[in-house]
């Protein structure tokens, strides 16, 4: 690579995915090594269009960076995807490609899908276009890559089901709060409901909610609950 500074483009979702119109412009990429976490993010890009596309600019530096190897397993770099210019909430933690030097366009690949870890702190009931609504207040993190959502259940020689010890210090990061939309009358509110009175931690698994539901109307950001775990004391 030249000494000069090098602009690498790329887009955010995977070839079949386009971001709904709310969220178009909204959203902001940080990429940072995971032996010291978000905090040392030390490349910054927002994110344009339907394809979340975003170039990133290059020098010695940040190239020497991404050459590191690192002493976790998998993936050394992480992009994080952040709303708006505060980039709160996180919505997702994404592996930076190893093969990104070979690369024109570097792909993340992201489905859409959000997953979160934290607790649901107050639960609102009501009524849109006569469906009965819950919206969730969630505050917690997004979960890091190496979690493995539920099912498929992993191999028990695996050790811990979760993932969540490689990458612990992602647990000590600032709590942001998030809102999750479910069916009141549907077992996941009813899952949600009994998180809330028993303080049970919770994995949540949202998607954006689409542009045509006009769910962007109820809460700026509409996550849509897909799947809840709930995890004992």
């Amino acid at each position: 690579m030249p000494d000069s500074i090098r602009t690498l483009a790329g887009r955010l979702t995977a070839p079949d995915v386009t971001l709904p119109d709310w969220a178009v412009d909204h959203l902001h990429l940080a990429l940072w090594d995971r032996d010291h976490g978000p905090e040392s993010a030390f490349l910054h890009a927002p994110l344009h269009g339907p394809t979340g596309a975003f170039s990133l600019a290059l020098d010695e530096e940040s190239t020497l960076k991404l050459a590191m190897i690192g002493h976790r397993a998998g993936a050394q770099h992480v992009a994080s995807i952040g709303w708006g210019k505060a980039r709160d909430p996180i919505l997702a933690h994404l592996p930076w490609p190893k093969d990104w030097p070979d690369k024109k366009t570097v792909t993340l690949g992201w489905n859409g899908w959000v997953m979160l870890i934290g607790y649901v702190e107050q639960i609102h009931i009501q009524e849109i276009g006569g469906l009965p609504l819950a919206v969730l207040e969630f505050c917690g993190r997004a979960a890091p890559i190496t979690y493995r959502r539920l099912p498929p259940l992993p191999q028990s020689a695996d050790g811990d089901r979760h993932g969540l010890h490689t990458d612990r210090h992602l647990e000590d990061s600032p709590e942001q709060v998030a809102y999750l939309l479910a069916d009141a009358e549907s077992p996941l509110a009813a899952a949600a409901q009994d998180a809330l009175v028993s303080s049970l931690q919770v994995v949540c698994v949202a998607s954006l909610g689409a542009q045509d539901a006009r769910w962007h109307e109820v809460v700026n950001v509409p996550l849509l609950l897909d799947a809840l775990t709930l995890i004992g004391p």
